[in-house]
């Protein structure tokens, strides 16, 4: 990764190359993107971007296939782009976070009124894998077919959750070039203020309370939480020089057992007030 990463960095010709060839792979091109934005700003950036968005618009003019996945992928390098921007001048996670969840659901939304048909298409599929899955399972059980509002929802959750890991390679690229050990200090000391997590927590319990379609909206509005809540445990980790397998044990847990998720949101939003953090450190 670090070879790539100083392949990218020794000049646009290069960046370019990656930025074309590595749309054929995940996050690739939008890190490259992002890591060029981040370090040599919106000119260069722009370039870039350009080179990167080629594939998607070819894909929208030729392809035979629907335009959604082209038109996914384009928007998540712009979003990558816009959001890397903020992030090289604010400096601050928080506000790239919330950000990039604010742009998501923006984007889905427009993409939703703009181009309807392809939405209309990705219900169609998500109505039809419900139902096998409903007649896969035992009888009596009951699936709502999914909706518009729950199709743009996923779209907009898989727009925030890509672009943020771009984003995140980007920045650990950034760090292993120009100041290794940077990101993890970075990414460790994670937060959003308290008036974020209080949005936050609005937005995902009014969308979980009104259920069905929205439930997905709950999860993209918990998001930044569910991310602060990761960095706070890897950061805990650190301070108490717990093995990597805590960590393979958080991920696995993470992605085969929902409630984990929860409680990640939880020690975010205790951590925004008590600040574990600081205070074991102190300790320490």
């Amino acid at each position: 990764m670090r070879a790539l990463a100083d392949f990218i960095m020794r000049g646009r010709v290069q960046a370019a190359v990656v930025a074309l060839i590595g749309s054929w792979f995940p996050l690739i091109s939008p890190a490259a993107v992002a890591l060029v934005t981040l370090r040599r700003g919106a000119n260069d950036g722009t370039l870039i971007l350009l080179v990167a968005i080629l594939p998607a618009l070819t894909a929208l003019l030729v392809s035979e296939l629907g335009p959604l996945m082209a038109l996914v992928s384009l928007i998540s390098v712009l979003l990558v782009f816009a959001v890397a921007l903020l992030l090289r001048r604010t400096v601050s996670w928080a506000a790239a976070v919330m950000g990039m969840v604010a742009l998501a659901s923006g984007a889905s939304l427009v993409l939703g009124q703009v181009v309807p048909d392809p939405v209309t298409g990705l219900v169609e599929v998500l109505g039809n894998l419900f139902e096998e899955i409903q007649a896969q399972g035992p009888e009596g059980q009951t699936l709502a077919a999914p909706g518009q509002l729950f199709a743009l929802g996923l779209i907009a959750y898989v727009l925030a959750l890509s672009s943020i890991a771009s984003l995140l390679l980007a920045r650990w690229w950034q760090a292993l070039l120009y100041n290794p050990g940077g990101f993890q200090q970075e990414f460790h000391q994670l937060r959003i203020g308290r008036g974020s997590v209080l949005i936050c927590l609005a937005s995902a319990a009014y969308c979980f309370s009104k259920g069905g379609d929205y439930g997905i909206w709950a999860n993209l509005f918990a998001f930044p939480l569910l991310l602060v809540g990761i960095a706070v445990v890897h950061c805990l980790i650190k301070q108490r020089q717990m093995g990597v397998q805590w960590l393979v044990l958080m991920y696995f847990a993470l992605v085969f057992a929902s409630p984990i998720a929860l409680a990640l949101v939880a020690i975010a939003v205790l951590d925004s007030w008590f600040d574990f953090r600081g205070r074991l450190a102190q300790n320490s």
